[in-house]
């Protein structure tokens, strides 16, 4: 349907509901990333990507997979140790502490998922290198020379297979999970523009096989929010790959509507309203006009905790150390 010059996408209803007692996990592309924060500020009880960004599946379903650190290989370069299955901000200068960070974020992550929580994945491209020495995919090059891989495109059958171990993994060890899976519509041009048309498609593919028939599995349309309905460079940033703010607000109004109730809009309403208040800075802070409205900010915050059972015990401890 096309009004004002734009198609305008309407993400199909799920019947995965989330509210602010759901616990969710994030793991996969920037796009995790940009609607975990959201999510967090808005008081979710949330986890994103334990183990840094991934972009393939193939890295996304081994991370959520990891029962212990001894189980990752680790490399040294320079001093520097890491994992060319995990992202590069696990890398430490010695051996000992990464195996520390890896074993901190597989607690992290299984602690989570012991609870019932709801998954979200987002596969960013479908391009993967692998080891030239071992043949394994790699998630991270950690930018070694790119004589020691080889680059190629997964297939569909690839990422399904990949995709039912680890959900068999989850179902042993964590049962009860809604997924949630997206595509990032961040094109990766680096790859080559009809390259990185072969990695979505193929992604969309792979997604509607997993999701196909599986009432507990739902796709949501980040790709096609921003490809298909904004579709205007006014809604990138200078790069004009990622998207800008208006885009991000654009497609989490679109995530809110699909995942969430009325009721808990208005309390992400509320919350919004009172993150806009804490930010605020005034010219005089000691002016008994500020310092009554952080009074009312205060108690206005203190029993909304209490009406909606969430934690705001760090910007309470905030508005304290203003009020004079």
């Amino acid at each position: 349907m096309k009004r004002d010059f734009r198609t305008i996408f309407e993400p199909n209803p799920a019947s995965i509901k989330l509210s602010h007692q759901s616990k969710i996990y994030l793991s996969g592309s920037c796009f995790a990333e940009n609607i975990g924060k959201k999510i967090k500020e808005l008081k979710f009880p949330v986890i994103i990507n334990p183990f840094g960004i991934s972009y393939n599946p193939i890295s996304i379903h081994q991370s959520i997979c990891l029962n212990s650190a001894s189980e990752v290989e680790s490399s040294e370069n320079e001093g520097i140790h890491f994992s060319y299955d995990l992202h590069s901000e696990l890398n430490s200068n010695s051996e000992k502490n990464f195996r520390i960070n890896v074993q901190q974020a597989i607690e992290d992550q299984s602690n989570f998922l012991k609870t019932e929580s709801t998954i979200i994945l987002s596969y960013g491209t479908a391009w993967v290198y692998e080891e030239k020495a071992t043949g394994k995919i790699v998630n991270n090059c950690h930018k070694q020379p790119s004589n020691l891989f080889t680059k190629r495109l997964l297939s569909v059958a690839e990422i399904v297979n990949s995709w039912e171990l680890a959900k068999k993994h989850l179902e042993e060890n964590y049962p009860n999970k809604n997924y949630i899976f997206t595509i990032s519509p961040i094109r990766h041009l680096k790859d080559g523009f009809r390259e990185n048309q072969l990695s979505k498609s193929t992604l969309h593919l792979a997604v509607e096989e997993i999701c196909k028939n599986e009432s507990n599995c739902h796709y949501f349309p980040a790709y096609e929010l921003l490809q298909d309905d904004l579709r205007d460079y006014r809604f990138y940033k200078e790069d004009l790959l990622h998207p800008n703010e208006t885009a991000v607000h654009y497609i989490w109004d679109n995530f809110s509507e699909t995942y969430f109730s009325k009721g808990t809009q208005l309390i992400n309403q509320q919350i919004e309203k009172f993150n806009t208040s804490l930010q605020h800075r005034a010219f005089q802070p000691g002016s008994a006009k500020h310092q009554k409205f952080l009074l009312n900010l205060k108690s206005k915050i203190k029993a909304f905790q209490l009406a909606n059972n969430l934690d705001f015990q760090t910007e309470i401890n905030f508005l304290k150390t203003q009020i004079v």
